[in-house]
């Protein structure tokens, strides 16, 4: 297999590229008795986590920390003060230096100076919206003990990016910055700080990571998975809510987050929470709901709208007219309530007495709740000025509540904008931030629904990073920045054509569908004769007509268009001068500019379209709209076509011919005089050319003298330029040698690999074949086409999925293990029975961060097969040795049998022999006495 080699770098770049990412960033906050609670967290943090912790208290801007001396103590990580730009390493603990504040730019730490402004310090939510935003999931917020409220808004932020939040529990010295996090929401697990460390370590090390041992860990659960279907069913049934037309992406984040709360690591397992518990259920809605807002949160948009584009809006309004405002997705109501208090202070300055009605609504019953409270923390008030602090609002306790005056001008209301009837006769619409969320779809469904809620000189803003796509044809572009965009008074299409059909359906009983039926059938409209009488007169009387824009595309129709108009073939289009004969295209490509410059109409008579069987005559008037539509659209008008028979009698066809001489004379004549006009008004616009050309060319030659002295300083810049090309071209030829080295290591690679006699398998992390050597292919019968990018399992007819085998692959990216001499016995439906040693090793890619398996494969059947002959050769020659043994054993046993038998009538002839001796022995004693 062939691999990747980078290209030369410097010494700096290799040091930070070779460095490890950290798996998880953890931001820890604290404040008062922090020290405490820190010092025990430390203590018992995992040192080998793979984690970054970065901590930033509370600390006086006067006085340098002794912190970093004193956490060193509690922990075998290495503790260091943060210094600017730092790269974020694992297994390290950061700590903020006093008076400043922090943020996270591309994995590096960015120091700057804190603010001298009266405002309020809140560098634990600073530092945690800036990871939220940039490192998403992959951050958790930890607060600790502290005074004040400082965190919230941050661990709010975390938790809406998809990451995992802590607050200490009761242990916590001074509690009042945990607990206003865990009344805000805020808040996954509220622990002690042994136990925080404890749950940390166990994150760090969960299976889940298994599903995606990467940084996009939702983009390994298809969209169309059946279990995440499943999921999205059960969010319907029980919530009402349709979440398939919010971004997928973001869908999943969310349950991967679930799921590690609940300690799960597959789908199917979380299903059968979500069945079994119906408050998982309601915390996954309100995950999936996310609510992160602020006061005042784009200031130079609220600028804009109390200075120009409220002004307006008022001023056109009569005294008793009401301004009506409609805030979807609002979360909290931050958002309402700073317009509410932006309209009141317009209406001081203006002296008016408009009367004001805002709708806010979202999704979300409990933030509904919460904006309808209009009780908010200090840290939630850190955009609204002293002023706006001191007339809007009322100190009640720690919080800060909304004045009546505005809590009077806004509804909040449940609603959701997909489903439910949209409100109406809307004056302006601010809708930040909730298209990021949702498809395309649902997108184009919410505008048209916004379209219809809008008055006629409506206006819409949307947030930074949001467009009205699509629907341009519904709104026009006011302020690009700010994205504020106008309602568009004429559209030829139907705009409630998204939910029109479903709310008509939802009112329709069978007999009103009956009746619907026999209504179409007669062609009767049950909302009266008269509308009859002129839907006839406008399809059958009305001249033929269409409504195009400046782009000559087809919007609207009018009357029968079909002797006129006609589809080109190819590319569908609605452009009118390919839908219209060439004869009629000519003179509308020639009129359509003249009445978008003059805006006059003009009336082209007269104009001759041959065809079979005769020749038609058609007129044509060109009227612009611009009075009816911001759009600047034109109206043209075809008259009925008069045919001119070709085929006429003999007698006549010197009359028909001298008729059509003149016509064809009296044309030509039209038009050289209109070629004329056309001559005469291009000398007078080339003439005004000229004068602009000229006082042109004058601007021309003043900054002529400005170019150069810029030339002079390029040509400084270019002696820079050149010695910097010579350094280029130096790197270009070290490069030129990496690569034809690197080119080297490829053939050499490639030529170990096929001269390779044992079979061998490279793998992705998902378990396909990424390669394999030749000897594979011939030792298995399979070609590359059926090997490569094949899931291990399916190649060769699913010959390879073997249970065992199956587990020790899996394990190995989990739990960075190999193995070695595995052996399968396995039937081959190709090969037979087969007797193989497996070796797997797992391989890291440092460039592309791919983990890779490289898998040996060595075929020990014929050894086996001879040694199992081997064996029962030597155990059929140990058996007959053994019958041989035997024969010769009982053999000696018979003669042994003998020789015991003659030993033992030895024996008695002994005893004869001996009681013989003795009695031969007693006569002789006798006979001597």
């Amino acid at each position: 297999m062939k691999k990747t080699v980078p290209l030369p770098e410097t010494e700096k770049q290799k040091k930070v590229k070779n460095k490890p990412k950290p798996s998880q960033i953890v931001g820890i906050g604290a404040s008062a008795g922090g020290l405490e609670a820190i010092t025990e967290l430390l203590q018992h943090l995992n040192p080998e986590s793979g984690m970054t912790y970065i901590y930033v208290p509370h600390l006086s801007p006067d006085h340098k920390s002794i912190l970093t001396d004193i956490l060193s103590k509690a922990t075998h990580m290495k503790v260091q003060e943060v210094i600017d730009h730092v790269l974020m390493e694992p297994d390290h603990f950061y700590i903020i230096p006093p008076d400043k504040e922090m943020t996270v730019v591309d994995g590096h730490v960015k120091l700057t100076p804190r603010t001298k402004k009266r405002v309020m310090h809140l560098p634990i939510d600073t530092f945690f919206a800036s990871l939220a935003e940039i490192h998403k999931e992959k951050v958790i917020g930890v607060v600790l003990s502290g005074s004040a409220n400082d965190g919230t808004r941050g661990l709010l932020a975390i938790k809406a990016a998809g990451g995992l939040t802590f607050a200490q529990d009761a242990s916590a010295k001074f509690n009042s910055m945990p607990k206003s996090a865990i009344t805000a929401g805020a808040v996954d697990f509220i622990l002690s700080p042994k136990e925080i460390a404890a749950e940390l370590f166990r994150i760090s090390k969960h299976d889940y990571k298994k599903i995606n041992p990467d940084e996009q860990s939702e983009h390994e659960i298809q969209n169309t998975d059946t279990d995440l279907k499943l999921i999205l069913e059960l969010l319907l049934k029980k919530t009402e809510i349709d979440f398939s037309h919010y971004k997928m992406a973001t869908i999943k984040r969310r349950i991967l987050r679930r799921m590690t709360l609940n300690k799960m690591t597959s789908l199917k397992k979380y299903i059968e929470i979500l069945s079994e518990n119906k408050e998982e259920i309601k915390i996954l809605q309100q995950d999936l709901l996310i609510n992160v807002t602020n006061f005042f949160r784009d200031t130079e948009a609220h600028v804009y709208l109390k200075n120009s584009l409220f002004p307006k809006l008022l001023n056109a309004k009569a005294a008793s007219e009401k301004f009506r405002v409609w805030i979807p997705a609002c979360s909290t109501g931050e958002e309402a309530y700073s317009i509410a208090m932006t309209l009141l202070e317009i209406q001081e300055e203006l002296d008016t007495i408009v009367p004001i009605q805002i709708f806010a609504t979202d999704l979300s019953t409990i933030a509904i709740g919460k904006a309808r409270v209009g009780e908010y923390s200090l840290a939630d008030l850190k955009m609204v000025s002293p002023k706006r602090l001191q007339r809007f609002y009322t100190k009640n306790g720690s919080k800060y509540r909304i004045a009546k005056v505005v809590r009077d001008l806004v509804v909040f209301a449940p609603h959701n904008i997909l489903s439910d009837p949209p409100f109406s006769r809307v004056d302006f619409i601010s809708c930040c931030n909730l298209f990021i969320y949702l498809d395309s779809a649902a997108q184009k469904k919410t505008l048209s629904r916004f379209y219809y809620a809008l008055n006629e000189n409506g206006y819409l803003m949307l947030g930074k990073s949001e467009t009205v796509g699509t629907s341009g044809h519904l709104f026009a572009l006011v302020d690009k920045k700010l994205k504020i965009y106008s309602k568009i008074k004429y559209t030829g299409t139907k705009v409630l054509s998204f939910f029109l059909p479903k709310m008509a359906r939802a009112q329709k009983n069978d007999e009103q569908q009956q009746l619907s039926g026999d209504v179409k059938k007669f062609g009767i409209n049950p909302g009266g004769f008269e509308q009859d009488i002129d839907r006839l007169l406008l399809a059958q009387y009305v001249p033929a007509s269409v409504v195009v824009n400046h782009a000559l595309e087809i919007l609207h129709f009018r009357g029968n268009t079909d002797a006129f108009l006609k589809h080109p073939n190819g590319k569908a289009s609605l452009n009118i001068l390919k839908m219209t004969a060439p004869e009629i295209a000519f003179e509308l490509r020639h009129a359509i500019p003249i009445v978008i410059k003059t805006q006059q109409p003009i009336y082209k008579a007269g104009i001759e379209i041959k065809g079979i069987p005769g020749i038609k005559i058609v007129n044509l008037e060109i009227i612009p709209l611009t009075r009816e539509s911001d759009q600047h659209l034109l109206l043209i008008v075809f008259t009925k076509p008069e045919l001119i028979e070709t085929f006429v009698k003999k007698g006549e066809a010197q009359k028909s011919n001298a008729v059509a001489k003149d016509r064809k004379i009296q044309k030509l004549e039209d038009e050289l005089a209109a070629i004329k006009a056309d001559v005469h008004a291009f000398a007078q616009d080339q003439e005004a050319f000229i004068e602009e050309m000229q006082s042109a060319n004058e601007e021309v030659v003043s900054s002529n003298e400005e170019l150069q002295s810029v030339n002079e300083e390029l040509e400084t810049s270019k002696e820079e330029i050149e010695s910097t090309i010579e350094e280029l071209n130096t790197t270009i030829q070290e490069l030129q040698t990496r690569n034809e080295l690197l080119n080297e290591s490829y053939e050499y690679s490639d030529a170990i690999l096929a001269n390779i006699h044992e079979p061998l398998l490279v793998l992705d992390k998902e378990l396909r074949v990424v390669s394999a050597s030749k000897s594979f292919y011939k030792k298995f019968n399979v070609t590359a086409a059926e090997t490569e990018g094949i899931l291990l399992y399916d190649v060769g007819n699913k010959e390879w999925d073997i249970p065992l085998l199956r587990k020790l692959l899996e394990d190995i990216l989990a739990s960075n293990s190999e193995f070695q001499d595995f052996e399968v016995n396995h039937d081959f439906p190709r090969l037979g029975h087969k007797i193989l040693l497996l070796n797997a090793h797992r391989i890291v890619q440092k460039v592309h961060h791919e983990q890779l398996i490289l898998l040996a494969i060595s075929d020990i059947t014929e050894v086996r097969n001879r040694a199992v002959e081997f064996i029962t050769k030597e155990k059929q020659l140990l058996s007959h040795q053994n019958q041989l043994l035997e024969t010769a054993v009982e053999k000696r046993t018979v003669e042994l049998k003998s020789a015991n038998q003659r030993l033992e009538e030895n024996n008695l002839s002994l005893q004869i022999l001996n009681k013989e001796l003795q009695s031969f022995s007693y006569v002789a004693s006798h006979d001597l006495q």
